[in-house]
């Protein structure tokens, strides 16, 4: 027997088990799916990076989606936060979200797509990268990354 055949008889099962009330009435309007997810870029092997100045408890971290590359790096603060920043190529004005275990910390980047979170308490956090309205107008789509633990 096949998928569609064995779906099929799943589905007259159903059915006759639990079937639909004939009175019920819905609608439904889907919005929202002008949302870009980026893939999280492999980093190089520590060695690669030997020769790089820096503290060495700096962590990177690049997302990519179609319109929008996210770098962002965080290192260690005062009493379980890290500083964390960011950088966005294509530069453009746009407004950060990040959804952190705290709860969300927003801010607007700079000329050159940057910004950053003093305080971000660790643990899992994701960046969401809102357009302008101009951007929005001009079909830019929010850009969201897979969280991430910092």
């Amino acid at each position: 027997m096949d998928d569609d055949t064995l779906l099929a008889d799943l589905r007259r099962i159903a059915g006759r088990l639990d079937p639909v009330p004939a009175d019920l009435l819905f609608s439904l309007s889907v919005t929202g799916f002008d949302i870009e997810v980026c893939r999280l870029v492999p980093q190089p092997p520590a060695a690669a990076l030997a020769g790089v100045r820096g503290d060495e408890a700096t962590t990177r971290a690049t997302f990519e989606s179609a319109s929008l590359t996210i770098m962002v790096e965080w290192t260690p603060a005062a009493k379980g936060t890290v500083r964390l920043d960011g950088w966005l190529a294509p530069p453009s004005p746009c407004r950060i979200e990040l959804r952190t275990v705290d709860g969300p910390q927003t801010m607007d980047t700079d000329e050159g797509g940057r910004f950053a979170a003093q305080r971000v308490t660790r643990g899992e956090v994701q960046i969401r990268v809102h357009p302008t309205t101009d951007q929005e107008a001009d079909g830019a789509p929010t850009v969201v990354t897979p969280s991430f633990v910092v």
